[in-house]
């Protein structure tokens, strides 16, 4: 298992595409409410510590990335290579 950005649990697009890449994640799960989702990665290397690994963005790669639309999160994983997803919206 490898960890993410400083040994935590959030990773960039590109290491996202790295493990997608190698089947290390296999899966995404979009969770959030209106205008506040993020994204859960899911697979055989998609754990760090018990944590899931989650997506997070270049301007601060040690938080979760906050997607405001359901659309942005979506085509993110995409853009990402994963074809399985799911949504959970509280």
């Amino acid at each position: 298992m490898i960890s993410g950005i400083n040994g935590g649990n959030c990773i960039l697009e590109s290491m996202a595409k790295i493990r997608v890449e190698s089947k290390m994640i296999d899966k995404a799960k979009i969770i959030g409410s209106k205008g506040e989702y993020i994204v859960e990665f899911y697979g055989p290397g998609a754990e760090w510590n018990g944590r899931s690994i989650v997506l997070c963005s270049a301007r601060d790669p040690s938080k979760p990335r906050h997607f405001k639309s359901l659309d942005g999160a979506v085509s993110q994983l995409s853009r990402i290579g994963l074809d399985q997803l799911s949504v959970t919206v509280m």
